[in-house]
């Protein structure tokens, strides 16, 4: 059964314009180590970062009733498995919470904004 779902959409002009005020520090704010490594080698910087605010987003508007307190960005990374496919991974104090729900991202990008959205379900109900 879905127990939540959030949705987000982010203008990439306004990811450029964090990272070019910002910079690092900005960047660094959003992503978890595995992502600034992945972030590291695109060529696609703002594109990359405005989908993966997206999804952080998504998951934290879905997670508002299972959680305590607004999570940082950096504790939610999105990671692409094998095929391509986007997931998310928790800190071990939010996987702790979550333990009993499955977790779906989407993210789809379209030349000047990028779309996330974050499913989340009972475990048992996969």
């Amino acid at each position: 059964m879905v127990r939540a779902i959030g949705l987000d959409i982010v203008d990439t002009a306004r990811i450029c314009r964090g990272i070019e005020k910002y910079g690092d520090r900005f960047v660094r704010r959003i992503l978890g180590a595995d992502e600034l490594r992945l972030f590291a080698s695109r060529v696609d910087k703002a594109q990359f970062l405005a989908g993966r605010f997206a999804a952080k987003e998504a998951a934290i508007k879905a997670l508002a009733d299972f959680l305590p307190t607004r999570p940082p960005y950096h504790a939610i990374q999105v990671l692409n498995a094998n095929g391509g496919q986007p997931s998310y991974v928790f800190t071990p104090e939010i996987a702790k919470v979550l333990k009993h729900l499955t977790c779906m991202v989407s993210i789809t990008h379209e030349k000047s904004v990028a779309a996330a959205m974050a499913v989340f379900s009972d475990a048992e109900g996969r």
